[in-house]
């Protein structure tokens, strides 16, 4: 018997622009892939992104971040503060797994906690308990 692997598809949010949403059930704790992106050197990483509306950038460590601008369809992970997606950062590689079971459909969140857009960003989540609601 084979698992069946993950498939996704990038559309229009109801959180902001584009997001990835499921196109299979997932199952909880499975790791759904690796964000792609540039590997930059962080001062410049940052400074490329003010001038930015939409910011699509990991940071790795002190020293490097990982630049998403051009990378795969995960750079349209919108942000939620009860996401069901969590990213492990290991060896310069951002990996995306499930927090839990995500049904069909759903879209794929993962909580940032911080930004580097200017003066913060509110959660667009709209979920019962969203941080911007309380």
């Amino acid at each position: 018997m084979h698992a069946t692997l993950p498939a996704f598809h990038v559309r229009r949010s109801p959180i902001h622009g584009r997001g990835v949403f499921t196109t299979t059930r997932i199952p909880r704790r499975m790791k759904l892939g690796e964000v792609s992106g540039e590997l930059r050197r962080l001062p410049q990483a940052r400074q490329a992104m003010q001038a930015r509306a939409v910011i699509h950038l990991v940071e790795l460590s002190r020293r490097w971040a990982l630049d998403c601008s051009r990378g795969n369809h995960f750079r349209h992970l919108n942000h939620s503060c009860q996401a069901n997606c969590y990213l492990r950062i290991w060896r310069r590689r951002v990996e995306v797994y499930s927090r839990g079971a995500i049904a069909r459909d759903q879209e794929l969140t993962v909580d940032y906690r911080s930004t580097q857009h200017p003066g913060g960003m509110m959660c667009g989540c709209g979920r019962p308990g969203c941080r911007s609601l309380l």
